[in-house]
């Protein structure tokens, strides 16, 4: 379902017929610096696959608002110093 959600964010010939985020990533307490693992494993495929920086900056663009509905865990605090 992943594919099918890709083409249709980037407006290609697909239907995602799948859950939204949210009701998908409820209760798995997610964390920011779990989501940015993912974006960072996404970014590294895309540039195996020789995609063109353009075409990545674009979907990741576009797959960006999902973080909201992703991350459902207390954001992280830095540890404090001092």
């Amino acid at each position: 379902q992943l594919v099918d959600q890709f083409c249709v964010i980037m407006a290609g010939p697909c239907t995602y017929d799948g859950d939204d985020m949210r009701l998908v990533h409820a209760g798995h307490k997610i964390t920011e610096r779990e989501f940015n693992a993912l974006v960072e494993h996404l970014r590294v495929t895309l540039d195996g696959l020789d995609i063109d920086t353009a075409a990545k900056n674009e979907l990741l663009r576009r797959l960006a608002p999902m973080r909201r509905d992703i991350v459902t865990a207390a954001r992280e605090r830095a540890p404090t110093h001092g």
